[in-house]
């Protein structure tokens, strides 16, 4: 049996040395994709029979719209930045830390070893000590107070409050009831008893614990069910909708993983790119709810779970598409209709936090911070995308070919996008447009926000249970 004496390393090197991404001057959101083709790769193996184990392809260029707006940052940024300290970053040695490292190195940065001397900080953990340490010319890739949002109750009360201040169409978020606030808990009873909730599954979460962990599903019609508005007597719950008729994934429940980048809070600006999906490892039994574990997709322990990349997810919604003849009347282009309501969702999510966690001029200032995070979704047999929760600690392993090349489209962008912008708040220049944003698509900017135009979701959708 031969050996395949490759690392992931090795891997990633040759993901850096092949890829090209072509970027375009234009801000016209149909212009046409370019690709320079598909290129392989020979890694041999321990016996040089020179078998091709990794193909390649070339990174198609995604030229997104950007408003036609002059924003600039509140004050001169950079002013005092030291030139010998320019272009340089220090990052944490750990293994989750060497894709940005990687990224940094071929932009030309340099590493150093003491995080007082670089103008760019990469830790994998948040170093709280750190923030009112930071010198006007350094930037920290960790935003503070993100748990306004990362937890699962103050999420919803956020958007909760966020529509009854602006009266925004929040269809991509499922009907959520906070169990601890008498008024909420009293809406949620009626909404069970007296409205048809009793009739629909429902999901129980803690709302502070990730991971698959604290959440309990609730069958249609069960006693749990009925019980389930007395829990916030005593425990922090949320309820939340549970989304019935759900794409699958050859018979197999899956969830997306797309990506946001906070690239500056002064003046605000939020990029989102596509991400990959996470496949479960068992047929997936819409109707039956006597195993939790059964409607999850992550972090089941009944042995592997799949992954694919966003190629293999449009063809996956691409399928759906072509089996309705209901969807091709509506819709136009099925990927570009689900990625639609992708950037909206995060647009709308970055517009409802923006003056509780990205917010500048306080004790520990968002100014000097930047930040990758996370959003969970789920898409329906309709093609209706579900905002499940976002994520400020994505996990960046590498256990799969298909997220060397997500990687390399993820971290490279960010590094030219941060250096750009970088450049223009120390010259004082308008931050837009955004030459070189890679696979990165702009969803917000100072006060602009991406939006579906032409977008309205039925109410009217499929039970299950």
């Amino acid at each position: 049996m031969r050996g395949l004496l490759v690392s992931v390393m090795s891997l990633a090197v040759v993901q850096l040395t092949l890829m090209r991404a072509w970027h375009s001057d234009t801000a016209d959101p149909t212009a046409q994709l370019e690709t320079f083709g598909t290129m392989q790769t020979m890694l041999s193996s321990s016996e040089g029979s020179g078998d091709v184990i990794l193909q390649l392809k070339a990174i198609k260029s995604n030229p997104s719209y950007q408003p036609k707006k002059e924003i600039y940052a509140s004050k001169k940024l950079f002013q005092d930045m030291p030139e010998a300290n320019r272009k340089t970053f220090f990052a944490h040695s750990s293994w989750i830390c060497h894709v940005m490292t990687r990224a940094l190195r071929k932009l030309g940065w340099t590493r150093v070893n003491n995080p007082k001397d670089a103008q760019l900080i990469w830790t994998y953990t948040r170093m709280k000590s750190w923030y009112k340490s930071l010198k006007p010319w350094q930037r920290y890739n960790h935003v503070p107070r993100t748990y306004v949002w990362n937890h699962k109750d103050r999420f919803a009360e956020g958007f909760r409050q966020y529509q009854k201040r602006t009266g925004a169409d929040l269809y991509f978020l499922p009907e959520t009831f906070s169990l601890n606030d008498e008024k909420q808990m009293s809406e949620f009873r009626l909404r069970l008893l007296n409205d048809g909730g009793v009739n629909q599954p429902w999901v129980l979460k803690e709302p502070n614990v990730n991971q698959g962990k604290g959440i309990t599903m609730l069958a249609p019609n069960s006693d749990a069910l009925r019980e389930s508005y007395k829990k916030g007597e005593e425990d922090d719950y949320i309820i939340q909708q549970y989304i019935c008729n759900e794409m699958t994934w050859s018979k197999r429940k899956f969830d997306t993983r797309m990506y946001w980048f906070v690239a500056s809070t002064d003046p605000l600006v939020v990029f989102y790119i596509d991400g990959y999906a996470r496949i479960g490892n068992a047929n997936y039994k819409e109707n039956d709810f006597n195993n939790t574990r059964d409607h999850l997709t992550t972090h089941t322990f009944l042995g592997e779970e799949g992954k694919g990349s966003f190629d293999d997810l449009a063809e996956k919604i691409t399928e759906r598409y072509n089996s309705s003849s209901e969807l091709q009347k509506r819709i136009q282009d099925p990927v570009v209709h689900v990625r639609n309501q992708y950037k909206e969702a995060i647009g709308r999510l970055i517009d409802a936090f923006k003056d509780k966690t990205f917010k500048t001029g306080n004790d520990m200032s968002a100014e000097d911070c930047f930040e990758l995070y996370g959003a969970d979704f789920v898409i329906d047999n309709d093609l209706d995308v579900w905002l499940i929760e976002p994520q400020d600690d994505c996990g960046m392993d590498e256990d799969h070919y298909l997220r060397l090349e997500m990687h390399h489209n993820i971290y490279y962008g960010m590094a030219q996008i941060l250096e750009e912008i970088w450049t223009k708040q120390e010259k004082g220049l308008p931050i837009l447009p955004i030459e070189n944003p890679g696979m990165w698509e702009l969803v917000y900017a100072d006060g602009w926000m991406y939006q579906y135009e032409g977008y309205k979701r039925s109410a009217i959708k499929k039970n299950c249970g």
